[in-house]
């Protein structure tokens, strides 16, 4: 049976909205990785894997996804209230939005949660004249579940494409910075594939009171960054 067109549509606004070629410099973010290389915790195809694997199951992967989940719901529950949509749901959002700001592990992780979002939202209302209708600067999830929610994305093909987006990103440091092989990368990639499907199935419908995490090594790379004396990353 052929894809619908609807189907096919939101395949291509996705993999616009999560590529490399969306202007919103994640490439210049690695998540703490770039410390966790000058610490010797990063050294070759498997340690990249098992560090990168751990913050997708365990750690800023699996939170993002839920926020991103409860953002997206946010808006399809009060649209559904009719007149109670305005104050309610921007409250609601609000509050998504503190959380992950209070979820970043560092001074850092916060500046790329919020420059990420900032950009991501300014450049989705350029191109897709989207008016989410909240000013105050979104945390990326927050931003990339109101964006795919506005644009009538279906929710786990919108979380298993934010997640790829955000592992493909990490991966991309570990292979300019380690440095590992092109291939290498993308065997990464190819292992870690399988969990986005199943993580946006899970935070589709996981409440904000289950976000949390394992991933403290990989926090502590990412406060460990803010004194790192030579970096080409901004986290």
């Amino acid at each position: 049976m052929a894809e619908s067109i609807d189907t096919i549509h939101q395949t291509q606004v996705l993999t616009a909205l999560f590529s490399p070629a969306f202007p919103i410099g994640a490439f210049s973010y690695s998540h703490g990785i770039e410390a966790a290389i000058a610490a010797g915790d990063v050294v070759d195809a498997t340690s990249a894997h098992d560090w990168i694997a751990t913050i997708l199951l365990g750690g800023s992967g699996r939170n993002d996804a839920i926020l991103m989940a409860n953002a997206y719901n946010a808006v399809c529950l009060h649209s559904s209230k009719g007149g109670q949509s305005g104050s309610g749901r921007n409250a609601e959002i609000e509050a998504i939005n503190e959380l992950a700001f209070a979820l970043s592990s560092s001074a850092e992780r916060a500046q790329e949660s919020r420059e990420l979002g900032m950009n991501f939202t300014r450049v989705t209302q350029q191109v897709y004249q989207l008016d989410i209708g909240i000013s105050t600067p979104l945390a990326y999830p927050v931003a990339a579940g109101l964006a795919t929610r506005h644009l009538e994305c279906e929710l786990r093909l919108s979380l298993s494409f934010f997640l790829q987006s955000f592992i493909s990103n990490l991966i991309s440091v570990a292979v300019r910075a380690v440095p590992l092989g092109q291939s290498d990368g993308q065997i990464i990639l190819a292992r870690l594939m399988p969990a986005f499907a199943t993580l946006a199935d899970e935070a589709a419908t996981t409440p904000l009171d289950d976000v949390g995490g394992y991933a403290i090594l990989a926090d502590h790379a990412s406060i460990l960054h803010e004194t790192l004396e030579t970096r080409i990353y901004r986290t």
